[in-house]
């Protein structure tokens, strides 16, 4: 069985810069894939692929802003988005609310996973 760090580090083994979108207002009081009731001081990302509960570094590329936040929804579910990030993540990338903050590249990375090589597969019958 998987360890949970080895789940995170194959859903997204380094950082990655990511078409994102920011949610909110029409979505608070609902249920988030968490359990959550998403509200205004919700503060999070939706990630289609990372496990629920693990948490990832955002950082603006172009302000260099950066927040830690937990992944608390499923989604995007709009265009080529890889995550949406909660209003309030939004607010603490120096954005005023999901309107001004768009669609921005931004870069995604789980906190404490280290970027990971490939390996290579063993050659058989040739010697070391």
């Amino acid at each position: 069985m998987k360890s949970f760090k080895q789940f995170v580090a194959e859903a997204m083994p380094f950082a990655e810069i990511v078409p994102t979108s920011s949610y909110g207002p029409g979505f608070f009081g609902r249920r988030t894939a968490s359990g959550s009731i998403l509200t205004p001081q919700s503060s999070g990302i939706a990630s289609p692929n990372l496990p629920l509960g693990s948490r990832v570094r955002l950082t603006d590329p172009k302000t260099k802003k950066s927040v830690e936040v937990p992944v608390i929804d499923r989604g995007p579910y709009v265009g080529n988005r890889k995550a949406d990030l909660t209003t309030k993540a939004a607010q603490q990338l120096g954005y005023k609310d999901s309107n001004a903050y768009g669609v921005r590249n931004i870069d995604v990375t789980p906190v404490g996973a280290k970027p990971t090589k490939p390996k290579k597969p063993p050659i058989i019958g040739l010697p070391d």
